[in-house]
């Protein structure tokens, strides 16, 4: 019989009355070791409200130099996703992709309990996993935010905001770890008003554990589960980062191997089992990765990219450059050595883009043989060097099957207050003169446009 989610809930839940001040609501996380606050709006006898103080929450309101003395119920907090507690844990699979990273257990308007993705792990038998699947097959897209030691503490966590990530990982001049800090240190520093000017490595955690890259999906939730951590470093056989897998990207693939376990379960979860699978069908329509290059796709560049655009419009000094790749001649490919072989050229090719490219650049798959990406930070100038490297890089590149690939590159920077649509026909059109010119070249946008 598969667990209830009242099974495996916390029922030690630390919560606070809406009407009292953030300081208050900031000592008693600092004080209970918790991420997350449960907020409690008592509207009548039977209605009750519930909401979370996050982690995310008090970084925003750091940096936006809230003032700690303004009471919970005049902030924007996000209203809890409660639950029933008779739901079994496959269903509340289906919540890993949402933004609900904790859920409220409520009966008869009472909070009886709150499920995080902590309590999800540790109730999953590794053992339906494919225990010879690498979690070097999954980083490729799951990058760590890194810095330096002597980086200042407000610039790590702007960092962090910017990366969208709950940890910083402090580098050496080798990209081997040396230190981390995360949104439970961050709880401390602002409980006790620590001086954020000074050097992360004051208050980063030494030594950072890690797991090689050839460890098995198993292995890396043992990992999990043994040390009590929310994400896995991941390292290589130099002991260089090679990428951070959270507990959420963790779920993600345990979901999809769930979907078999359902098939066996027969006649006594039938409906329940088509219900996931059309909700699979509907998640893999949605998916922000590319199946073939395990790249991003189109869309979700797209909303990257939307991003990025509103944060060079919103600020000076903010540059932001383009660069979209074609491989030359790639349909010559194809036609000699088979689509197979094509397969191992995207793939080939989409690595060596993510590993010449910064933590902060974003890869996608464009599109049959195009791909593209998103140099935040990065100017006209500084973009074609990093173009030039690229297409270097590719040319000199042994691929088993096909000796020689060269690709052709476009670059373009945004202009503020300009549309997607305008940069996309301008970086299109320097691919075109590139190709045009004679390929395994790059060209720069025309400034006369």
């Amino acid at each position: 019989m598969l667990p209830t989610i009242e099974d495996i809930a916390v029922k030690t839940i630390v919560s606070v009355d809406i009407n009292v001040a953030l300081k208050e609501a900031i000592k008693i996380m600092a004080s209970s070791n918790h991420r997350n606050l449960v907020v409690i709006e008592k509207i009548s006898s039977s209605q009750t409200n519930f909401y979370l103080l996050t982690i995310n929450d008090l970084i925003e309101y750091k940096l936006g130099n809230i003032n700690e003395n303004i009471l919970l119920k005049e902030l924007n907090l996000t209203k809890a996703k409660t639950l029933k507690k008779d739901i079994n844990i496959l269903s509340v699979l289906n919540e890993v992709d949402s933004t609900d990273k904790y859920m409220v257990i409520v009966e008869n308007n009472k909070l009886i309990g709150i499920l995080s993705y902590t309590d999800i792990i540790n109730n999953i038998d590794p053992k339906i996993l494919m225990k010879k699947q690498t979690i070097a097959t999954l980083i490729l897209q799951y990058k760590a935010t890194t810095t330096y030691e002597n980086t200042s503490t407000i610039q790590a966590i702007r960092l962090m905001k910017d990366n969208n990530s709950d940890s910083i990982i402090m580098i050496d001049d080798e990209h081997k770890a040396i230190g981390i800090f995360t949104t439970k240190d961050f709880i401390t520093l602002i409980n006790k008003n620590s001086d954020l000017s000074k050097p992360i490595s004051n208050y980063m955690t030494k030594p950072v554990y890690t797991l090689n890259e050839h460890s098995t999906i198993s292995e890396a939730i043992d990992f999990i589960r043994d040390k009590h951590f929310k994400r896995i470093v991941v390292t290589n056989d130099l002991d260089e980062i090679t990428g951070i897998l959270t507990q959420k990207e963790l779920l993600r693939i345990i979901y999809n191997k769930w979907i078999d376990f359902i098939k066996e379960e027969g006649n006594r979860i039938s409906k329940m089992n088509e219900e996931l699978l059309t909700k699979a069908n509907k998640l893999e329509e949605k998916a922000s990765f590319d199946f073939l290059t395990k790249l991003y796709n189109r869309s979700k560049f797209n909303s990257f990219l939307d991003y990025e655009i509103s944060k060079a419009n919103r600020y000076k000094e903010q540059y932001l450059s383009v660069l979209l790749v074609d491989i030359d001649y790639f349909k010559n490919v194809n036609d000699t050595y088979g689509h197979l072989v094509g397969d191992n050229i995207l793939q080939e090719v989409s690595k060596i883009l993510t590993i010449c490219s910064r933590d902060t650049d974003i890869v996608a798959r464009w599109g049959g043989e195009e791909f593209i990406l998103m140099l935040p930070q990065t100017d006209i100038e500084q973009a074609y060097l990093v173009a030039q490297k690229l297409r270097a890089t590719v040319e000199k590149h042994k691929f088993d099957e096909v000796k020689h690939i060269t690709c052709s590159i476009g670059v373009a920077q945004f202009h503020k207050n300009e549309t997607k649509e305008t940069l996309f026909k301008r970086v299109d059109d320097a691919l075109y003169k590139a190709k045009k010119a004679g390929r395994n070249r790059v060209e720069l946008e025309d400034i006369t446009d």
